[in-house]
């Protein structure tokens, strides 16, 4: 059976492997924040266009002439398809950041887990040393009592 110690030392590349995991996850779930925010950001500007449109259109409906009035049903048509595109994609990506928040939720518990067993076996090391500690001063209490005896 292997002493704390040993178990100490093997643990400690394991931890360390771990440490990488959850570091690799966080800046994935870094990357795919970033990727949300961008993502939002375009969003937004398809949403202003396709108001900015709609806008347009109205005020070429209230005109006397309406010469534009196809092509800008047809660009508030595309801004709307495109504000739509850009909603989906949005919600792709939160769908995304929430698998990877899971991932690294589950990499931190791992990490966790790993930590908690090194702590329990530094523990069994230091009682294990103390132990030995004082198996060796009873036998030198003992030695130095003998000694006296035969003097």
């Amino acid at each position: 059976m292997p002493s704390p110690k040993q178990k100490t030392q093997k643990i400690q590349p394991l931890i360390k492997i771990r440490k990488l995991q959850l570091d690799q996850e966080t800046m994935r779930l870094n990357q795919i924040k970033l990727k949300r925010e961008e993502a939002a950001q375009a969003l937004m500007q398809s949403q202003r266009t396709y108001i900015e449109g709609v806008d347009k259109l109205n005020r070429e409906r209230q005109s006397p002439e309406r010469k534009m009035l196809p092509a800008l049903e047809q660009g508030v048509d595309f801004a709307k398809a495109q504000w739509y595109q850009r909603l989906m994609a949005l919600r792709a990506v939160e769908e995304e950041e929430r698998r990877q928040f899971m991932m690294v939720a589950e990499a931190q518990k791992k990490m966790k887990m790993l930590e908690h067993l090194d702590e329990r076996y530094g523990e069994q090391h230091t009682k294990h040393m103390k132990i030995q500690e004082q198996k060796q001063l009873d036998e030198f209490a003992i030695t130095m009592n003998r000694r006296k005896d035969w003097e």
